[in-house]
């Protein structure tokens, strides 16, 4: 599994372009990406945006 903090400047990319909450989620999953309960916290709350501009 990658932690947040290793992605790729390729997988940001992809993550940035995510429509939805659902949409980020899945695509950690497809990467094999781990996300911390806070990161999926923030998702699940309203503010996964920031959570992609910030390092974890």
């Amino acid at each position: 599994m990658v932690s947040f903090n290793e992605l790729t400047p390729e997988q940001m990319e992809k993550a940035r372009a995510c429509k939805s909450p659902a949409d980020l989620v899945e695509l950690a999953k497809s990467e094999g990406v781990e996300l911390t309960d806070d990161q999926l916290d923030a998702i699940s709350g309203g503010t996964w945006y920031n959570c992609m501009n910030e390092t974890w």
